[in-house]
């Protein structure tokens, strides 16, 4: 009987084996994303979530080790991996799908904090379901409008460093979400990290973060990167009378908008899909993100590929 209880201990024990606090970092990763599987796998919503936070323990566990800001991850992690470009920022997020087909999301930011020469780790957890109005709020830990993100794009407005974040949402059944945030930090205050930030100007209102909700059936594009747009001069062509407008080109955040699938379908967001005709940004201006409408949708820094003809081929039944 001893012996049975002795070789039961031994098998349980084995199903939760943790590495030690050492840097051997690719052991850490393997258990990180094989539990982070368990996560993805297990068949309940409670099962999942319980699963979630001895995910989140052992990963905050591994983030206090020194080294592991420059671990790198790889591409087959199951979960996003994202390094500020000024390399004082990685945030790490998921999501778990719930019973009811909704998405919460969770993650971790770790910063570097200069006054005090040493990594801070902040755990995030999703909140957007207790923002009243979440395009037009600011707010510490407690109030993240949850999401996975993919890029980060610092300004410096007024000698403070403001970090875009850009990012997706699962969302619901019907709809998805892609999201603007921003977020900065101020270690000196009581709420050092801070979420959402009104530099978004010439926009239809003055919101501290955006949220574009479209149909499950659609893919919007949402990034950063450089492309054409157009700037009126202030002159009219003499014949035609039209304003005549310079094409320039600049670092910025794209995106397509969103319109109803059909003209007779109403405004709701399951109905909504992205036109990639009509392309809007922002482009950095002072710090701040000024919205833009005529952008042309066209990197000019990446080569076009050769076009392919072919014959066409008609059937005729």
């Amino acid at each position: 009987m001893k012996h049975f209880v002795f070789l039961l201990t031994t098998l349980l024990s084995s199903l939760f084996v943790y590495p030690q606090i050492d840097e051997d970092f690719a052991y850490w990763e393997d258990t990180l994303s094989t539990l982070r599987s368990k996560v993805m796998s297990s068949p309940g919503e409670e099962l999942r979530m319980a699963l979630n936070e001895e995910f989140m323990t052992l990963f905050e566990e591994f983030l206090w080790l020194d080294g592991s800001f420059q671990h790198q991850w790889s591409a087959d992690s199951l979960f996003s991996v994202v390094d500020s470009p000024d390399k004082l920022l990685r945030i790490y997020t998921w999501y778990i799908i719930k019973d009811d087909f909704t998405y919460e999301n969770f993650g971790f930011l770790q910063f570097y904090n200069a006054g005090r020469k040493k990594y801070v780790i902040y755990p995030l957890y999703d909140r957007k379901n207790t923002l009243s109005y979440p395009e037009y709020e600011i707010g510490d830990l407690n109030q993240w409008y949850g999401a996975v993100y993919y890029q980060i794009i610092p300004l410096v407005h007024k000698k403070k460093t403001y970090y875009t974040l850009l990012g997706w949402n699962g969302n619901d059944l019907f709809t998805n979400e892609k999201v603007i945030e921003v977020l900065q930090f101020d270690p000196d205050s009581q709420s050092p990290v801070i979420f959402g930030a009104k530099i978004f100007k010439d926009y239809r209102s003055k919101v501290s973060r955006l949220i574009f909700k479209y149909s499950k059936e659609a893919s919007l594009s949402l990034k950063y990167e450089t492309h054409t747009y157009e700037v009126s001069t202030g002159k009219r062509d003499p014949k035609t009378k039209n304003m005549i407008y310079e094409v320039k080109s600049a670092p910025m955040i794209i995106f397509e908008e969103l319109i109803p699938m059909e003209d007779n379908m109403p405004v709701l967001n399951a109905f909504l899909v992205p036109e990639s005709s009509l392309n809007q940004g922002f482009i950095e201006s002072k710090g701040e993100w000024r919205y833009i409408t005529r952008v042309k949708g066209r990197n000019p820094d990446k080569k076009m590929r050769p076009r392919k003809f072919s014959n066409k081929q008609f059937y005729i039944n």
